[in-house]
């Protein structure tokens, strides 16, 4: 029995429930296209384990770590997200929220309570890979809290855990998704800070025709006038186009400083800042080897 046939159905099926992924299709439906899937290849793979067995102990291992844990993750996630989907509250965001908040509590609980074994998960540790998964194995003397009957010939201490170490870290990322989108959200009602310009009306137009002369806004095809509107209107200035264009020839007339004297400002500043945070950073360095 060879490795990389059992790793090929992995990333095959992984594939045609990714094509799932963007499409619009009732939670129902999915589960009832995925279930029978995913269990069909888990039984076909079990019928050949139980009767060709494994050439080599790093064989059974990569089996009972990577391979099963991966089809049985899948299994799982689907039968998760659907119970997620089916139990999420009719109501109000506040009370959706609530549900995401509670579902994701609940799973870091789970790697909590598992918190030995999960990290042998996460540092992709092995020293103890003869002990967990192959099926002459005996459990550690650290309690596997989460565990099923163990299938004869087709079990190991630790690769149902490790399936659902996968399939909770996927949903994880679901909750954490669906709770960005509802911060997102909420951010999006809330109404922009008012904000006045307080400098100088000439710096404005300096600063507008800068933008003009760059092509910065709709692809270069704003006149300076439009972005004057623009600046106008956000800034609650009151700076008429004629004004504003006296004050640009203003602008063209200096002698004594130059005539992007705000813009060159603003770079300085920049700059400025920039040095200054390279030196505090080099400073900290040196004091720490101090």
């Amino acid at each position: 029995m060879k490795k990389p046939k059992f790793d090929r159905w992995l990333a095959e099926l992984q594939a045609e429930l990714g094509n799932l992924d963007g499409a619009i299709i009732a939670p129902l439906d999915r589960l009832r296209h995925t279930a029978p899937l995913i269990s069909g290849i888990i039984n076909d793979i079990k019928e050949e384990v139980l009767k060709n067995g494994f050439e080599t102990n790093d064989a059974e291992i990569h089996f009972f770590k990577v391979v099963k844990p991966g089809f049985y993750a899948l299994q799982l996630f689907e039968l998760e997200w659907y119970n997620l989907c089916i139990n999420k509250p009719v109501g109000t965001s506040e009370m959706i929220r609530k549900f995401y908040e509670d579902e994701l509590l609940y799973l870091m609980r789970f790697f909590r309570n598992n918190a030995f074994y999960y990290q042998y998960y996460r540092l992709g540790a092995s020293e103890l890979d003869q002990q967990y998964f192959l099926r002459e194995g005996r459990p550690g003397d650290i309690p596997v809290l989460d565990v099923t009957d163990p299938l004869p010939g087709f079990s190991t201490t630790l690769d149902y855990l490790f399936a659902k170490f996968i399939a909770y870290e996927r949903l994880q990322f679901y909750l954490v998704d669906q709770l960005t989108m509802f911060y997102i959200d909420k951010r999006l009602e809330m109404p922009l800070p008012k904000l006045r310009w307080t400098g100088e009306k000439i710096n404005i137009v300096e600063l507008a025709y800068g933008i003009y002369f760059t092509g910065q806004i709709n692809d270069g095809k704003a006149e300076v006038m439009e972005i004057i509107a623009w600046l106008n209107e956000s800034l609650a200035l009151d700076l008429s186009p004629d004004r504003a264009y006296r004050m640009f020839l203003d602008i063209k007339r200096r002698k004594t400083v130059s005539p992007t004297r705000f813009i060159d400002r603003m770079c300085e500043e920049v700059k400025r800042h920039i040095e200054d945070s390279f030196s505090l950073k080099k400073a900290k360095r040196t004091a720490s080897k101090n």
